[in-house]
């Protein structure tokens, strides 16, 4: 009998350790989807998460991709400058504001006031900043909600991946909130909670109840992941934020587009050259 109730045992452990293999590989396969849970990771364009050089080199479509080393002549963090008060008016906000519906969520809730401040507690932000990275934050933070439509994402997934650093919280949803809603995972949530001092992973509704922490939250992920892509023009910006967007596949062509077009439109405003390098 004990020997029964041992090899019983051992059949469940086996059991719920396939489980376990197999869902961990059901993420991995779907992260053209869902994007990949650990923030070292890439997804390349079979669908698989992983760091190494076939998912993070040439056909890797988001996250830490490996970047090309030559520089776009039109850098996003150069040309004309400013401080962000004055290149950012109630004027300007207001206009890129009018496009929020009324049966918006966002409605109201995000605010130039916010917004200033929240790129003003960065590092590299406080004193001047240049107008053609200001256009492609904006634009890419209005196009990931909708144009300001939406605090939370549209799912009942939860998000939540076996992370040792950053375990998920008793009853806690991890998909994506604010202006960067590609930005998923509970690893993702613990991460920016270290970084900016605010307690992210216990409290991941946080980003959709604050204003300025959902402008916080979204800073923080422009700051150190799309940061380095700078150099290479917006199309860069994009393959880091959203990349499957990428690769010029005819399903994905009409998304890449508009994204293009919000940041063509306020470079238009701010009266600076986007550059040429728009696509990834």
């Amino acid at each position: 009998m004990a020997t029964q109730n041992k090899i019983q045992k051992n059949s469940l452990i086996i059991f719920l350790f396939t489980l376990v293999v197999i869902a961990q590989t059901a993420t991995s396969q779907n992260c053209l989807t869902i994007g990949c849970p650990g923030i070292n990771e890439c997804c390349s364009h079979t669908g698989y998460c992983g760091t190494n050089v076939e998912h993070c080199g040439f056909w890797c479509l988001s996250g830490p991709c490996q970047l090309s080393k030559s520089s776009s002549s039109y850098r996003l963090n150069d040309g004309p400058r400013g401080k962000i008060e004055s290149i950012v008016t109630p004027a300007l906000f207001h206009r890129l504001m009018r496009k929020v519906g009324s049966n918006c969520t966002g409605k109201g809730f995000y605010t130039r006031e916010a917004f200033i401040t929240a790129v003003k507690s960065f590092e590299g932000y406080k004193g001047t900043v240049a107008k053609r990275e200001i256009a492609a934050i904006l634009a890419q933070f209005s196009y990931e909600s909708g144009n300001f439509c939406y605090k939370e994402e549209v799912t009942s997934e939860t998000y939540c991946s076996s992370s040792k650093t950053y375990p998920c919280q008793s009853g806690k949803k991890y998909y994506g909130r604010g202006l960067l809603q590609s930005i998923k995972w509970n690893e993702f949530y613990g991460e920016a909670g270290k970084y900016l001092g605010l307690p992210l992973l216990k409290d991941p509704d946080m980003v959709a109840r604050s204003p300025e922490v959902a402008f916080k939250f979204a800073m923080w992920f422009w700051k150190t992941e799309v940061g380095p892509s700078l150099r290479l023009g917006f199309g860069a910006t994009t393959m880091r934020i959203n990349g499957i967007e990428c690769g010029g596949m005819s399903w994905n062509a009409e998304a890449m587009q508009n994204r293009i077009n919000q940041y063509l439109e306020i470079c238009k405003w701010f009266g600076v050259n986007p550059g040429k390098d728009l696509y990834c």
